[in-house]
C-alpha cells in the first residue's frame, strides 16, 4: 500500500513539473537568451553574418520561414555592396512565426555589435497581404528613404509612408541602433515576396529561382545605397 502511495506521488509530482515547464515556455520570445534556450541553432535557426564594408549594415532579423524572401535579398545586397550583412533564418518546418523576436527586442549580440560599427542600417522584412505588391518604408534616416523611395519607383515598385505600427522609428529597433541612430526598414507585402521567386512558389528549394522582378528590386536598393552613400557619407 505504502509502495502505491509513493509511485502515485512520483507520477503526480512529475505531471506537476512537466506542467511547469509547458507553462514556463512563452508563447513568443522576448530575446535572444530566452529564444536559445528552446531552440536549436543550425538545426531550428540559423545566423549568418558576414563582416565587410561597415558604413551601412544590411540586415535581415526574420529571414528563412519567417518573412521568407528578407534574407535572400539581404544576401545578394550586402554582396553586390561589399557591405556587412547580417541574416536570422528560421528552419522549423513549421511554427516558425514562434521565432520572431521583435524589432525593438531584437538583442543578439552579433546583429547588436554589427548595427553599433555601422553608420546606418537598412533592414528588410515582410508583412502579410496577398493582395498588392508593395512596399512601405521607415526608419529615421530621411536621407536615405529619399534615396530609396526614388530608385525603387524608377523600377517600377509601389512604395508608400509606412503606417504608425510599421514605423520603425523607435531609438531601441535594431534598424536605429547605428552610430547615426537611425536607418531605414522595409515591409515587403506577401505578393510582393512570392512575385521574387518562380511560380509565386515560396517552397526552400525554388528560393534560388529568382525572377526578374526580384533582381531589379536588388538592382534598386543597390543603386540607392550608393547614391546615398556618395552624397551623405564620403
Amino acid at each position: 500500500m505504502i509502495r502505491k502511495i509513493l509511485i502515485g506521488t512520483c507520477i503526480l509530482l512529475l505531471l506537476i513539473g512537466v506542467g511547469i515547464t509547458l507553462r514556463e515556455k512563452p508563447k513568443e520570445y522576448r530575446s535572444f537568451t530566452e529564444l536559445q534556450k528552446y531552440e536549436r541553432e543550425n538545426i531550428d535557426y540559423r545566423i549568418t553574418a558576414s563582416h565587410r564594408k561597415p558604413e551601412i549594415a544590411i540586415m535581415a532579423i526574420h529571414g528563412g520561414n519567417i518573412e521568407i524572401g528578407t534574407g535572400e535579398i539581404a544576401a545578394d545586397l550586402g554582396e553586390k555592396l561589399n557591405a556587412s550583412t547580417y541574416i536570422f533564418e528560421a528552419l522549423k518546418p513549421k511554427d516558425n512565426r514562434k521565432l520572431h523576436i521583435t524589432s525593438t527586442l531584437y538583442d543578439e549580440p552579433t546583429a547588436i555589435r554589427m548595427a553599433q560599427k555601422a553608420k546606418t542600417i537598412l533592414s528588410l522584412h515582410g508583412y502579410h497581404d496577398t493582395g498588392r505588391e508593395n512596399v512601405y518604408i521607415g526608419g529615421r534616416n530621411e536621407a536615405y528613404k529619399k534615396m530609396v523611395k526614388k530608385y525603387l519607383k524608377k523600377e517600377g515598385f509601389q512604395i508608400e509612408e509606412a503606417p504608425k505600427h510599421l514605423k520603425g522609428t523607435n531609438k531601441k529597433n535594431i534598424v536605429n541602433r547605428s552610430e547615426l541612430e537611425q536607418g531605414v526598414q522595409l515591409e515587403l507585402s506577401t505578393k510582393l515576396r512570392k512575385s521574387f521567386f518562380k511560380d509565386h512558389d515560396f517552397a526552400m528549394n525554388n528560393r534560388k529561382q529568382q525572377t526578374e522582378r526580384y533582381d531589379a528590386f536588388v538592382k534598386a536598393l543597390e543603386k540607392a545605397t550608393l547614391k546615398y552613400k556618395q552624397e551623405e557619407l564620403e
